[in-house]
């Protein structure tokens, strides 16, 4: 796996009156998938396979809202 992604689970924040963590900064990147309900579900599968995201990660089928088809969202953090 690339090592600019990290968890959703990883929280980096420091306590109130703390100096500034030195942990990276992260920035959510959002990747959408837009077909149909089997059209995601394989793409799903095959990016799981490939080893980019577990399949549990992605959202569940939802209408996307510029065009009323099936799609199905998942959130990385992306690290620099």
């Amino acid at each position: 796996m690339s090592e600019e992604f990290i968890p959703n689970s990883e929280i980096y924040s420091a306590p109130p009156g703390s100096p500034t963590p030195t942990q990276p900064s992260r920035e959510p990147i959002h990747i959408s998938i837009i077909g149909s309900a089997t059209g995601t579900d394989l793409v799903i599968k095959i990016l799981h396979r490939l080893g980019f995201a577990e399949a549990r990660a992605w959202s569940k089928l939802q209408n996307d809202p510029n065009t009323g088809r099936p799609m199905r969202v998942l959130t990385k953090w992306l690290r620099y």
